[in-house]
């Protein structure tokens, strides 16, 4: 009986504490039902009232339902759509005041964690320690208003507009998963729109009180802001070529743009490609490893579409340019195309202290139709860097020369350090270049030269090419000086099988009338020459440098314009003697078979 007793005051113990529990519990509900009813309009209004206060009317929120959490601190809104008000831009424009972006959002479902409503109650600050967005579709709408805009007359700070609510917005993070991001740009005649799915953007640290205004480190009022988008393809306008990246990486903390995995891939191959033309069309391969913009200012781009940066690294890339000289030429002038001419027509602002090339490889290809060949030019491990890349009218007041300090190795065998200087004010595109090739065997080059101008070196070393050169728009010359000793040609034609053949005695001419076989020689002093190519308009910039160059050769081996057209009267000579050599030797053999019949007649 005694055991009995202990076991039933532990068992009304336990009741009454299950009862106290649950009557805690039904209030504590109660409560938060209570303080749910009085929080959702309070935090609706909040939430409305502080997006119009602190866009000064410019956009407005809307939402089907919020439900609140007042023990777990959640808070889910519904349908969610943050919309311009288009009659309030077109005062602020009227007004001179307006922003050149307007942003359209659109989401089904939002999220938000760790709220403290007690805060908002008696402190008035909202403090979130979460928010999650998933599969929202955000629009830029960018709207050309640049030299439109003065300095507004209301300078309030985004604190000092929405205080009669909230004296502080605090949020840790901010998390928009696969975004669906549209851009539409109106500073063409028809407005460009881009489209980019599979955006993740996160919004670190986002803070509005008295002092926040004060960070100027801040992007939307956030200490970090980081966009990635991760194994993206799309096809360009033409779908002539696929754009590649493994991944883009924004972050506004560390003042960078990184793209890895990037590739320019076209449709077809390099003949397909240029039978979809009926004219020349460059197809281009273009693959690196990364592109690091980097200090970039974020402000500038979004503000006023400046690019800013301190420097962009180029790592590890393959460029791959092909022509089929087959194909009728374009009626264009590429001399638009010059790179620096073509940097001042770009619609954004550019501002690049230093552009760092890492390791790339170019290789230049033409098809032949004579020969029914290709032919290669390739440069190898290119490294360098160029200064002052800008388009910046302010900047280029302080300095209008960009230069670029170039290494790389021709045919992957002869070391070549140039320097380009470009003036980026001259209309006519003015530029130097000037730079040294070291040692190298001159046969390296026969597998470009042999299917190109069907020439080739059976012996010969360069031992040093010097060259000073200017250009612009109309031509390019300057001074050249190649040393190089034992040098012997070998031109070839193709036979009726389409075969090439060695052109001896045409060869020997060459060697003989035309080409000097070393510079210096024993009995000659150093030959300098002094190259001009007059610039034809299908010619582009690195067409225009190359002919100037292959210029100040052809003078510096000998072939002066006297002495190739002393080479083709010989050479015209020789083909006139040997169709006259042919005919004698036709006219005897039927001599000789007249004879022949005429003898078996009177037999």
């Amino acid at each position: 009986m005694d055991e009995v007793k202990p076991t039933q005051k532990k068992y009304k113990v336990l009741k009454w504490v299950a009862s106290i529990f649950l009557v805690f519990l039904l209030l504590l509900v109660g409560a938060a039902w209570y303080i749910n009813i009085q929080w959702k309009p309070l935090l609706s209004t909040a939430l409305k009232n502080t997006v119009i206060d602190a866009s000064d009317s410019l956009y407005a929120v809307d939402f089907s339902d919020i439900r609140v959490n007042v023990i777990t601190g959640g808070v889910a809104i519904d349908s969610i759509k943050l919309r311009p008000n288009l009659a309030i831009y077109k005062k602020l424009i009227a007004k001179r005041v307006a922003p050149e972006n307007l942003i359209d959002l659109s989401v089904e479902k939002l999220v938000l964690k760790n709220v403290n409503p007690l805060k908002v109650y008696k402190y008035k600050k909202l403090d979130i320690g979460a928010i999650v967005i998933d599969a929202p579709s955000l629009s830029v709408f960018y709207t050309k208003l640049r030299g439109q805009i003065i300095k507004k007359e209301d300078n309030r700070t985004a604190y000092q507009r929405i205080k009669k609510l909230l004296t502080e917005l605090k949020i840790s993070s901010l998390f928009l998963a696969d975004v669906r991001f549209k851009y539409v740009d109106y500073t063409y005649k028809s407005p460009k729109v881009t489209i980019i799915d599979k955006v993740n953007i996160r919004l670190n640290n986002i803070l509005v009180n008295e002092t926040s205004a004060l960070d100027s480190t801040r992007i939307f009022t956030a200490k970090d802001v980081i966009a990635e988008i991760n194994d993206y393809k799309f096809a360009t306008p033409d779908s002539m070529y696929h754009i590649n990246f493994k991944q883009f990486f924004v972050s506004t903390l560390k003042k960078q743009v990184v793209v890895e995995g990037i590739g320019l891939i076209p449709r077809y191959g390099e003949m397909a490609f240029s039978n979809q033309f009926e004219q020349q069309k460059e197809r281009y391969k273009i693959l690196f490893d990364s592109v690091a913009i980097n200090n970039i200012n974020f402000n500038d781009l979004l503000e006023r579409r400046n690019i800013n940066t301190s420097s962009i690294n180029i790592m590890n890339g393959q460029l791959s340019v092909f022509l089929n000289r087959g194909k009728q030429k374009r009626d264009i002038d590429k001399g638009q195309n010059f790179p620096h001419l073509a940097l001042q027509r770009v619609g954004w602002d550019i501002i690049a202290d230093t552009v760092a090339i890492k390791n790339m490889n170019i290789n230049y290809t033409e098809f032949n139709p004579q020969t029914n060949l290709k032919g290669t030019i390739l440069f190898r491990e290119l490294n360098g860097l160029i200064f002052n890349v800008t388009n910046d009218s302010v900047a280029l007041l302080k300095n209008r020369f960009a230069n670029a300090y170039l290494q790389t190795y021709l045919m992957g065998k002869g070391k070549l350090d140039i320097k380009i200087g470009f003036n980026l004010t001259d209309p006519l595109g003015s530029f130097t270049y000037k730079g040294s090739l070291g040692a190298m065997q001159t046969g390296v080059i026969n597998s470009l030269t042999r299917p190109l101008a069907m020439v080739m070196t059976s012996s010969g070393k360069i031992n040093s090419l010097d060259f000073d050169m200017r250009g612009n728009l109309k031509g390019a010359g300057g001074t050249m000086t190649l040393r190089y000793e034992d040098l012997n040609v070998v031109l070839m034609k193709k036979d009726e099988r389409e075969n090439f053949k060695k052109m001896g005695l045409i060869s020997l001419f060459a060697n003989a009338l035309l080409l000097e076989r070393a510079n210096p020689s024993k009995d000659k002093p150093l030959r300098i020459s002094k190259p001009y190519y007059s610039r034809p308009k299908d010619a582009s910039f690195f067409n225009l440098m190359w002919r100037a160059i292959f210029a100040g050769l052809k003078e510096s081996v000998g072939i002066t314009p006297e002495r190739e057209a002393k080479l083709i009267r010989r050479a015209q000579g020789f083909k006139e003697a040997k169709v006259s050599r042919e005919r004698r030797k036709l006219h005897r053999q039927e001599k000789r078979a007249l004879k022949t019949e005429n003898k078996s007649k009177n037999d």
